[in-house]
């Protein structure tokens, strides 16, 4: 029986020795291959086809979601497995609606994280008990909302670090430059990219440019 191939994308190297142990002691899947970056990952990836790649949200550089937009955007076939520190809304339904088949914690149980891989290469979706209440909670806000305006309102801050981005800076900088954490201006990001309900920051400087909303 062909195993489940496996590729992991994380930039902590235990962390990737630890699942590819695990891993790699199921009878029925194996790790092909793993990257330490967004940018690795795409290189790799160009050739590489596995069945269920597991992809951590949070990199330094191209980061998780961003790096699976570009992805699926080569490869809509692909089965993608986040898994993340964090169940913060934002980022579990930017990752559902960037097609990302499942989400799962980093402190989840092996049976689980296990079951998830078998789970998504059945083409099917995997969501755990937390994080699927945030993906309800989100879809009733939305539906709630659907009878207001469309127009897109960028708050002050998201307006500066659209800016920033358009400048060729990356979040590193910004969060120097801002005086806030790495963090924050990843989670600005991806409210902006739900905000323009697209799949990269390219897609939204684009949007800002042809709409004169950049300064």
């Amino acid at each position: 029986m062909k195993k489940i191939s496996v590729f992991l994308v994380d930039d902590h190297e235990i962390f990737r020795n630890g699942l590819k142990q695990l891993i790699n002691s199921e009878p029925d899947m194996e790790v092909t291959g793993e990257a330490s970056s967004g940018e690795d990952a795409l290189h790799i990836l160009e050739t590489a086809r596995p069945d269920v790649i597991m992809m951590d949200i949070r990199m330094p550089g191209l980061n998780g979601l961003e790096t699976s937009s570009r992805l699926l955007q080569k490869n809509s076939q692909g089965r993608i497995l986040f898994f993340s520190l964090f169940d913060e809304p934002d980022y579990v339904a930017t990752a559902l609606e960037m097609g990302g088949r499942g989400y799962i914690l980093k402190d989840t149980s092996n049976k689980i994280l296990l079951n998830a891989i078998r789970t998504i290469h059945q083409g099917k979706y995997y969501f755990i008990g937390e994080v699927s209440d945030v993906l309800v909670k989100k879809y009733l806000d939305a539906r709630q909302g659907n009878g207001g305006s469309q127009d897109i309102s960028l708050s002050r801050r998201e307006e500066q670090i659209m800016g920033m981005i358009n400048q060729g800076k990356n979040n590193k900088d910004i969060a120097e430059s801002l005086q806030l954490s790495i963090r924050t201006i990843e989670t600005h990001r991806m409210n902006i990219l739900r905000k323009f309900q697209v799949n990269s920051i390219e897609e939204a400087i684009e949007y800002c440019k042809t709409n004169n909303l950049l300064n």
